[in-house]
């Protein structure tokens, strides 16, 4: 939830140094809060785009045409599964790493476009970019199935001619971008293989924003006007001489 400087006690209002983003006058009631993080809502985006990818393996018989299957969303796990929570196979978790905060500048960043957009009077405010790097931790049956999934995860990571990765805007996330980088695969063989539990592991960076939406006020301009000056610019000395008139067209 945005930090709203008028529900602190007045004690920590004075020792807090320099002004606070939000702060406005009159104050106002907290922007809508979010209920996920930017983490939740990136890793479930890349669940929805690998859940519609198509993999094929090999046909049963010598020859025959490849055999097309799919990941369901529900069996992308974006934090290791409850031990009363089925895996079915084949099945992706996610196996989080420590992710490092870099600031942005010497001061954060508003987005100036985006007042209004997500709620009135307010402004989105980049805090810092969020790096980490996840491993998709991937398990299946056969040999077959676990060399489609790695052969179809490696294409779809980098779609697009612009740019490396994939990118996605998060629209539950003030429609900030996500990165996800391919970088490392590892094949885990061990004796659960030759029961039919094969996984394998995919190092992917990932990179996003973290943000926060803030009040805004926008700044009403002002225009001061002299009076004692002629259009010509001949100064008039009113303040001596109360009968002195403006020069023509003055």
């Amino acid at each position: 939830m945005p930090l709203n400087f008028y529900d602190l006690p007045k004690s920590l209002q004075g020792l807090i140094f320099g002004r606070v983003y939000g702060t406005v006058w009159p104050p106002r009631p907290n922007p809508p809060p979010l209920t996920e993080d930017g983490r939740t809502i990136a890793l479930r985006t890349l669940a929805k785009y690998i859940a519609a990818l198509n993999f094929y393996r090999p046909g049963n018989a010598a020859g025959g045409p490849p055999i097309r299957f799919n990941i369901p969303e529900e069996n992308f796990f974006i934090e290791w599964p409850d031990a009363k929570q089925s895996m079915p196979f084949p099945s992706i978790a996610v196996v989080h790493d420590t992710a490092n905060y870099d600031v942005i500048g010497l001061v954060s960043y508003v987005e100036e476009d985006s007042l209004n957009v997500f709620a009135p009077n307010t402004v989105v405010q980049w805090q810092s970019e969020y790096i980490e790097n996840i491993q998709l931790e991937v398990w299946c049956n056969y040999k077959a199935e676990r060399r489609a999934i790695l052969s179809g995860i490696e294409t779809a990571m980098s779609p697009t001619e612009q740019t490396s990765g994939v990118r996605f805007r998060m629209p539950n996330y003030y429609n900030q971008l996500v990165c996800f980088t391919l970088n490392t695969r590892k094949l885990i063989d061990e004796p659960d293989s030759m029961r039919g539990r094969r996984r394998a592991t995919l190092g992917i960076e990932m990179r996003f924003n973290t943000v926060a939406l803030i009040q805004a006020t926008t700044m009403t301009p002002r225009i001061t006007t002299n009076v004692d000056v002629a259009q010509d610019g001949t100064p008039v000395d009113i303040s001596t001489n109360p009968n002195a008139q403006f020069p023509q067209g003055g």
